[in-house]
């Protein structure tokens, strides 16, 4: 029987990537749980949406409630604030958090406490008391924040004023060079396994929106090992650094949790979710990968929820398949959806020879239930069906006649279900 594992806050871009390196594994059974309906009703066939926020005082009793009636080994905790209330409370969660310890947490949350614990190592920048800022520009951030958010660079006093006015911002030397996030993996023994960097050319909201892979260099190999050494880790993490004015790697910050772009190393290979629970499972973890150049980028992409039903799927032989080029891939996976779902696939056709022709083109005449002419098509179709084609006119009379829900082939990732 596979471990049921809780991914908290699931409607992230990191949470839905989460499910996406979890979703075929033969172990873990992943579910999601969020405060509020949000993205992950799109992606997580298994959903939960009652669990309060953090800051309810009910929170740790009605997820243990949950951990309880749905047996759940493991939770993910998606965000730094989440991580760090959730290995607070450890001790009163009747699951496994899959992050580093809480004063890991604390730590890496806090920018002024990873400065003050690395202060002797060269790559930590230098940073500034406001009445010592002698030269511009400077770099003002929030300490417990991230992703850039609550970040200035600062070109003269008045705005140095303006924002580091609060106790909670830091006051940092201005890096101008290249910033570059290096995703990490380190085992229950405290061995860094995995390290490995890649540049952002461009960001949204905080996110690496598009990543390339870079040379683990020797200062990058150092930084990352120091962290280690003086840092309990487990699982997961990742620091981000940016060169100062000589070239020199100087440390951003560091995090607990798995980075907005971390899905780029599913090309390498390498799975950290899984790694992550299979490692607080109790298992060892060996990790070989792809060495390669890779580079991710990242849209928005339209997921749909449809308030139709339907037993049977009709295709358009001639329309979907004989009449183009190239096979839609996505058509093909919609077939096997329907495949897995139970679903009658009922092929509509004229041609004579349609087994050569679906032979020619590698597709299994077995996942359809049946054969039909074109001609039958009214007389078999019904509304408990929907229809599948690019003849306009054929469509139209269908939608008249039989009340019938047709879509074209641009329109077949309106019916792609996305939830595992």
């Amino acid at each position: 029987m596979k471990k049921r594992v809780l991914i908290l806050n699931c409607g992230t871009l990191a949470s839905t990537d989460i499910n996406m390196s979890l979703r075929y594994n033969d172990e873990f059974e992943i579910w999601g749980a969020s405060t509020n309906k949000n993205h992950g009703v799109y992606v997580y066939e298994k959903y939960i949406d009652d669990i309060p926020n953090i800051s309810d005082e009910n929170f740790i009793k009605i997820l243990n409630q949950k951990i309880e009636e749905y047996d759940f080994k493991f939770i993910f905790a998606p965000h730094e604030d989440l991580a760090l209330f959730m290995q607070e409370h450890k001790d009163e969660i009747n699951a496994t958090i899959v992050c580093s310890e809480y004063e890991t947490a604390l730590l890496c949350r806090y920018k002024s406490k990873t400065y003050e614990k690395m202060k002797e190592y060269d790559f930590i920048p230098k940073t500034f008391k406001k009445d010592e800022v002698e030269e511009y520009p400077v770099f003002v951030k929030k300490d417990n924040d991230q992703g850039g958010r609550h970040a200035y660079k600062v070109q003269n006093r008045e705005e140095l004023e303006l924002y580091a006015a609060s106790d909670d911002m830091i006051i940092c030397e201005f890096l101008p060079g290249e910033e570059v996030t290096i995703d990490c993996f380190t085992n229950k023994n405290g061995k860094l396994l995995y390290c490995n960097p890649r540049a952002a050319d461009r960001m949204l909201a905080g996110i690496d929106v598009h990543a390339r892979r870079i040379e683990l260099s020797d200062e990058i190999k150092y930084i990352a090992e120091s962290l280690n050494k003086e840092i309990k880790f487990r699982g997961f993490w990742f620091f981000q650094i940016k060169k100062d004015i000589n070239g020199k790697f100087k440390l951003l910050e560091i995090a607990t949790r798995l980075a907005g772009a971390f899905a780029l190393n599913k090309s390498l290979d390498v799975n950290l979710p899984l790694m992550a629970l299979k490692d607080f499972d109790g298992q060892d973890v060996e990790i070989l990968f792809n060495d390669i150049k890779v580079e991710v980028d990242k849209q928005f992409f339209s997921k749909f929820l449809m308030d139709i039903e339907y037993e049977e799927v009709y295709i358009d032989f001639e329309s979907c398949f004989e009449n183009i080029k190239i096979i839609n891939t996505l058509l093909i996976m919609y077939i096997y959806q329907c495949v897995n779902k139970n679903k009658k696939i009922t092929l509509v056709t004229d041609d004579e020879n349609i087994d050569l022709l679906l032979e020619e083109k590698k597709i299994n005449k077995n996942v359809f239930s049946k054969i039909i002419k074109f001609n039958n098509l009214e007389d078999t179709i019904n509304n408990k069906a929907i229809f599948i084609s690019n003849n306009e006119k054929l469509k139209n009379e269908l939608r008249k006649q039989k009340n019938i829900y047709c879509f074209s082939t641009n329109s077949i990732e309106a019916l792609i279900d996305w939830k595992a």
